[in-house]
């Protein structure tokens, strides 16, 4: 393995951790109040991707027989990158005329180095299958640790501090808490910031995992599985009931009756799981609380419709728009689709909407199922949630995703024959 590789090796086993350094400029304050996603924040996975395309940078520059002299090249070079490069200018435009440009060009810096970890991938050409292994590490000691936090009902401390955990118990105001039969208790965390981040990561990399060895495969996927139900994240049950049926109907429809058993026992799993839907409660924020996002990102983007309110500037004006007086709940919308158009507009969400577009033809062209499914099911959470915009170990996830996507090679069908199914 060449040493970006090796780097993107690190960089997938070490997803989960949420070790960084915060920083607290003005722009990264509301009310006086410290706001994590306005902070700027250098995350070692940061460090890790700044350094795997420096590498790659070089590699690049070496290999290249630089051929300008061709009359084609540099026209060649303008259509490829005009698309990126005109997204890029808009969003600039957005940020520097919104509100609070400081935290919308961190915003914009973080875009960057998503799109050019995606880059990355989609212009690496290694095998996937390189990096199988440390999703199913990556997800393992999440599921342990989450474990451990679930029956301690605390954090665990200690050395896991350096991994991102961040200290709380069941007393901690404002932790996410489950009940069951009229006991409340505290949902794992991980070292995530939040039990539906964590439970939308480990569904994604339970789709990606692939038969690396069956004990390995098998064990990541009992894990996975029973985090995701103490996550008590309705959204991802549904989402992992969909995908799990969905999953099985295909394995059935390509094998019959070959390994039945085992497609019975999980199509049995999500129907235990869609049932856990309407029996367990979970003691979240108010809904009403949740239909007020909502409403102020209506009432922003009546007020901003073309342009938006600026990138990571929702929370920033939400205080303006709140309707039942002043807020103290400063969060994004939970809803991706919504944040967007209100952060960047319409032109924003019709970039965005084009890029989906652009990206399902690529899947139905080329027949990724596995990665289609994926794709779905990020963009189903984006329905309940904001976390695959706004939380770092999801962002990352989402980037990989979508450079597998656009692989400029084709690959052959074997290599993304990806299943948890076997």
């Amino acid at each position: 393995m060449r040493p970006h590789e090796i780097l993107f090796w690190f960089l997938i086993l070490l997803l989960p951790v949420q070790l960084g350094k915060h920083f607290w400029p003005d722009f990264s304050l509301v009310f006086g109040i410290r706001i994590d996603y306005l902070s700027p924040t250098i995350y070692l996975t940061d460090i890790l991707v700044l350094l795997l395309l420096l590498l790659w940078g070089i590699e690049r520059l070496r290999n290249s027989k630089f051929k300008i002299a061709k009359s084609k090249y540099p026209f060649k070079i303008l259509k490829r990158f005009l698309f990126p490069s005109s997204v890029f200018c808009f969003l600039l435009l957005n940020s520097l005329l919104s509100q609070n440009p400081g935290a919308a060009l961190y915003k914009l810096a973080k875009i960057v180095e998503f799109f050019l970890l995606g880059l990355y991938v989609a212009k690496n050409n290694s095998s996937i299958t390189n990096y199988q292994l440390p999703i199913t590490l990556a997800l393992s000691y999440s599921s342990l640790i989450s474990i451990a936090q679930f029956f301690k009902q605390a954090s665990l401390g200690g050395v896991f501090w350096f991994l991102g955990e961040r200290s709380f118990n069941i007393q901690t105001p404002g932790i996410a808490l489950g009940e069951l039969s009229g006991r409340l208790f505290l949902r794992p965390y991980g070292t995530f910031s939040h039990p539906n981040s964590l439970a939308g990561f480990l569904l994604i990399s339970l789709i990606l995992i692939s038969l690396i060895t069956k004990i390995f495969r098998y064990l990541a996927l009992i894990l996975g599985v029973a985090v995701l139900i103490l996550s008590f994240s309705r959204a991802v049950w549904l989402a992992g009931a969909l995908a799990g049926l969905w999953l099985a109907a295909r394995g059935l429809w390509k094998r019959k009756v070959k390994k039945g058993n085992l497609l019975l026992a999980i199509g049995c799993l999500m129907i235990t799981i869609l049932v856990g839907l309407s029996l367990f409660g979970v003691n979240e924020k108010p809904t009403q609380e949740r239909i007020q996002l909502i409403k102020s990102s209506l009432e922003m983007i009546k007020s901003n419709p073309i342009s938006g309110v600026g990138l990571n500037n929702f929370i920033v004006r939400l205080p303006e728009y709140w309707q039942s007086g002043q807020t103290r709940l400063l969060q994004p919308v939970h809803n991706i689709y919504l944040l967007i158009l209100t952060e960047t507009g319409l032109v924003g969400f019709l970039i965005f909407l084009w890029f989906l577009v652009l990206t399902f033809k690529r899947l139905l062209c080329y027949r990724i199922a596995t990665l289609l499914i994926a794709l779905n099911v990020i963009l189903l959470l984006g329905l309940f949630d904001h976390y695959w915009f706004t939380l770092q170990q999801n962002q990352l996830l989402l980037a990989i995703v979508l450079g597998l996507v656009w692989r400029e090679k084709e690959t052959k069908p074997e290599e993304f024959k990806i299943s948890i199914l076997g």
